[in-house]
């Protein structure tokens, strides 16, 4: 029996995995993983360009197990680590929200079908200031296997990196990226959205003759009072991104990231209505989108409606405390930032319990994020618990070598 025809290896562009022994190997050499992990490789792969529901997966490699979705995306995770692979651009196992998974390589040799027929299992189941930062411009496209397609893939991730550093030379280097995409496959949907994004942010955060970092802009609210805008220049950009974006709807209607573009262009141009249309769309597609969910409390918050606003970020916390096994650098940065800033709205609206329970939520997932800790402290003390706004205090103090609690 050849390697092609052995049920038990499986080789798909420079790797190749073993089954019985499990090896990987690949271009830095050879990696042994974990049972799971391995069979969710070949699980997948029996079914290249197929979506393979979670049920079924968690059905088929923990059959007399009850585990969560939480167990099924540290397994993702896993194989994605040892296929250096990148949950947003996916070069081999892509991610479909709320349904599964599909393992991406439609082309050469991968892995003898099984004996027996599979077993189908159906488909069970403030102003933060984030909206300029939290645009993501990757796109849940089937991917291009052909040459062409692989280098619209390999630059548009390039540029996808480049533009979340925001710093301005990266916000250029992105643009160039995706304005050379964009020229040599015009078909391809994610560099029209991630230029978009680029030419819109350009706008906001760098005015026109700005090149340091002290002139730009990160909340939306701010920008826009200051006029960014509106200079005939970045009139044009932003006709520009507008078009794109709707460019990018046009070749993936069903993209969430091809609305999630247009409703940061549709921002950036005052068109709330529009704008909360083009998200709310984003996350019907996708209620994980926690981006768009982020970005629609702002927007009711610019427009004076705080109320309806709240139930937003609320929903963009949860959407990220499901997303973070798969999602960690991404999520990461904002998760407490966005629970600190629900619980001072609580705060605010005087529904202290409310903003206790938000404070404590945060320092579960960050123990020593320090504004919060020092929030925490001065409500406790507010409230007369003076004992235990200390304790707090001393904790942090100890711990971390720094003082937490001038900060209410």
């Amino acid at each position: 029996m050849s390697p092609l025809d052995d049920p038990n290896v499986l080789r798909f562009g420079p790797w190749r995995a073993e089954k019985s022994s499990g090896d990987l190997t690949g271009p830095a050499g050879t990696e042994h993983l974990e049972p799971k992990v391995m069979e969710l490789l070949f699980l997948l792969a029996r079914e290249p360009g197929q979506v393979v529901p979670r049920d079924e997966i968690l059905a088929a490699l923990w059959p007399d197990v009850v585990v969560g979705d939480d167990t099924l995306a540290r397994t993702v995770s896993k194989l994605r680590r040892a296929l250096a692979d990148d949950a947003k651009a996916p070069r081999w196992l892509e991610t479909i929200p709320k349904r599964g998974y599909r393992w991406l390589v439609t082309e050469g040799p991968t892995v003898a079908p099984p004996k027996t027929p599979r077993r189908r299992w159906g488909v069970a189941l403030a102003a933060f200031g984030i909206v300029l930062l939290v645009v993501i411009a990757g796109a849940a496209l089937r991917r291009d296997s052909t040459p062409a397609g692989n280098e619209a893939q390999e630059l548009t991730g390039r540029a996808n990196d480049y533009y979340f550093q925001y710093s301005l030379a990266d916000n250029e280097a992105a643009i160039e990226l995706f304005e050379r995409v964009v020229a040599r496959h015009p078909e391809h949907a994610p560099a029209h959205a991630g230029l978009a994004n680029a030419l819109v942010q350009r706008v906001i955060r760098w005015p026109e003759g700005s090149t340091t970092a002290a002139a730009s802009s990160t909340r939306l609210g701010d920008a826009l009072a200051r006029g960014h805008h509106r200079t005939e220049k970045a009139r044009r950009q932003l006709q520009r991104a507008l078009r794109l974006a709707e460019r990018a709807i046009e070749l993936a209607p069903e993209d969430t990231a091809s609305h999630k573009a247009l409703g940061f262009v549709k921002s950036a141009r005052e068109d709330f209505p529009g704008a909360i249309r083009a998200y709310r769309r984003a996350v019907e597609l996708d209620p994980d989108a926690w981006g768009p969910l982020i970005n629609l409390g702002d927007l009711f918050e610019i427009s004076g409606e705080p109320a309806a606003a709240l139930p937003y970020f609320e929903a963009a916390f949860a959407a990220m405390a499901r997303v973070y096994p798969e999602e960690a650098a991404r999520v990461g940065p904002w998760q407490a930032e966005l629970g600190l800033g629900i619980a001072d709205r609580h705060r605010g609206a005087g529904r202290l319990d409310d903003a206790e329970r938000w404070y404590r939520r945060v320092l579960e997932l960050a123990p020593f994020h320090a504004a919060t800790t020092g929030r925490l402290a001065s409500l406790l003390r507010e409230s007369g618990r003076d004992a235990e706004a200390a304790a707090l205090c001393t904790q942090f103090e100890v711990r971390t070598g720094a003082a937490a609690c001038g900060d209410g």
